[in-house]
């Protein structure tokens, strides 16, 4: 619209900042243009009229209701500008009522609108003061006529009736608007109450996940640090006091698992909390049988330990993947360490990679328990705890194929779990083949 940026034109720079006052601004200027525009109507009303003081004060008003504007550039508090509205105008009803009759005048009744339009543009506080005034004023005039004081009737008064049908029915006007003006302003704050209220439940609603996963990282943090902390001083305590160097080397062993155990925890947990933040720009062709043969022979020993073979069929083959080196194998050393670890002594583990179209898909199984039905929706959530427990004791912190979907995610690809017919668990990671 038009009239929108007329109005902004006279409003101070500062004020944009603040919603508040950049709607109380507006309202001003809108106001003082409405009421110069509306003056002119008077205006040509006294000439019709006859009434020559009523042309000079309502073109006075028509001038003055213009100037108020260009204030709202300056310094002056909106509070005072909006006193000035409203002295400009009760100067003018006030005179003119004097010089019209005073009680009997058609513009005696206007001295009620002298709060109403306080309340609407200066504010509630000036309202009260200037509803003291214009009370004080029609008891005035009242008190005047009491005491048989005639006031002069300056205009014409064989138009009396005409006089009062044209000017007291722009009472009721300036009362609509005023009326009409406040239902909108309050139509508009209960909109925004709305969207506050959804806003504050949607912030709500996501500080309690924050806090929930603050609780869960704390209770893990307490609960799974507790046991290897407190093994570590025990065993410390009786390193000192043992004699043996035979029993001393395997409490240091112990000791030194125990301090594996904690750390593991807090890297876990740790890396949980830099991939919240993470992002990538662009994938690279990684070469997925070179890092997963690595990954592989670092788990030998401990696999070897446990009795465990680890095949892979494409130990002397190449094969890319779009992706990123380290988070590709934080996945796969997420994967088999957790099929190391859930496995039983003697078993194998089977590393696959498929083609799919333009997709590659890497499929880790192991032959141990699987993971009951009804628990696998909840494989990939945070700190999960299922009820498969590792074969030989080994950690586990619940985060780690959490990682892993986190991973797959920030390198556009897909995991999964597969029960495998004759028992065990596959998890399949799926990547996009390079152009």
């Amino acid at each position: 619209m038009i009239i929108e940026p007329l109005i902004n034109r006279f409003i101070r720079p500062g004020y944009f900042n603040d919603p508040r006052s950049f709607r109380e601004a507006r309202l001003f200027v809108a106001a003082c243009l409405l009421t110069s525009l509306f003056s002119i109507s008077y205006v040509i009303l006294s000439v019709v009229f006859g009434y020559q003081r009523g042309i000079y004060f309502t073109a006075f008003n028509v001038v003055g209701y213009f100037i108020l504007p260009f204030l709202v550039r300056t310094k002056l508090s909106l509070t005072v500008l909006g006193n000035l509205y409203t002295l400009l105008g009760s100067m003018t009803v006030l005179v003119l009522t004097w010089f019209s009759g005073g009680m009997w005048s058609a513009i005696y009744p206007w001295i009620i609108a002298i709060p109403v339009l306080a309340l609407l543009i200066a504010g509630r506080t000036s309202a009260i003061y200037w509803s003291g005034i214009a009370l004080l004023c029609m008891i005035a005039f009242g008190v005047l006529e009491l005491q048989g004081v005639t006031l002069p009737v300056e205009y014409n008064v064989e138009y009396r009736t005409i006089w009062f049908l044209c000017i007291l029915p722009g009472l009721l006007l300036i009362i609509m608007v005023v009326s009409m003006t406040f239902e909108s302003s309050m139509r508009r704050a209960l909109v925004d109450v709305e969207k506050q209220k959804e806003t504050i439940e949607k912030q709500s609603g996501e500080l309690e996940a924050l806090v929930d996963e603050k609780d869960g990282i704390i209770g893990i943090l307490a609960h799974d640090l507790k046991n290897p902390l407190a093994n570590i001083g025990v065993l410390a305590k009786m390193s000192m006091d043992e004699k043996d160097p035979v029993e001393q080397k395997k409490l240091l062993a112990m000791i030194e698992k125990a301090s594996n155990q904690a750390q593991l925890l807090v890297k876990d947990v740790l890396e949980m909390a830099e991939l919240e933040q993470a992002t990538l720009d662009n994938l690279r062709p990684v070469d997925a049988h070179a890092i997963i043969r690595e990954v592989m022979h670092s788990f030998e020993t401990i696999a070897s330990n446990k009795g465990i073979r680890i095949n892979f069929d494409g130990e002397d083959k190449t094969s890319e993947v779009l992706g990123e080196a380290t988070y590709f194998r934080q996945v796969i050393e997420n994967l088999i360490s957790n099929a190391v670890k859930f496995s039983e002594a003697g078993n194998s583990i089977d590393i696959t990679i498929e083609e799919k179209g333009r997709f590659k898909q890497i499929r880790i199984r192991d032959f141990g328990p699987g993971i009951p039905t009804d628990e696998e929706p909840r494989l990939f959530k945070r700190f999960s705890k299922l009820s498969t427990r590792p074969t030989a004791g080994e950690s586990s912190s619940g985060l780690g194929l959490s990682l892993v979907k986190q991973y797959m995610g920030l390198m556009d690809g897909r995991v999964w779990y597969e029960c495998p017919a004759g028992g065990g668990a596959a998890f399949v990671v799926e990547f996009s083949s390079p152009a």
